[in-house]
């Protein structure tokens, strides 16, 4: 759910600039879900804030996560990674604030 203190323009200006960013450099607790579309069309979704929400070590998410696509890496068409943009804001907006009141 979007958070209420950022408009859609927000959220569009976030996405645009997240999309650029190579996922390695993402640490888990922004990532929202990753989702794997198999050439099949089948699909499989990580949750990851659920995971996370669950008490889950973010470095086994990571390992649980990159151990399905070496495993399935041959039949796996696409692999899309959503980035929880509130959490992201969030956290740069408060880094943004303490510096400046430095």
């Amino acid at each position: 759910m979007p958070d209420p203190r950022f408009s859609d323009e927000f959220y569009e200006r976030w996405e645009h600039l997240i999309s650029t960013v190579e996922i390695t450099d993402v640490p888990m607790r922004f990532i929202r879900e990753v989702s794997v579309k198999f050439s099949s069309n089948e699909s499989t979704v990580f949750d990851v804030q659920h995971m996370l929400l669950m008490g889950e070590d973010p470095q086994e998410i990571e390992a649980e996560i990159e151990f399905f696509l070496q495993e399935n890496d041959e039949e796996i068409d696409s692999v899309d990674f959503h980035i929880n943009i509130t959490a992201l804001a969030t956290e740069v907006e408060h880094k943004t604030n303490k510096l400046l009141d430095d």
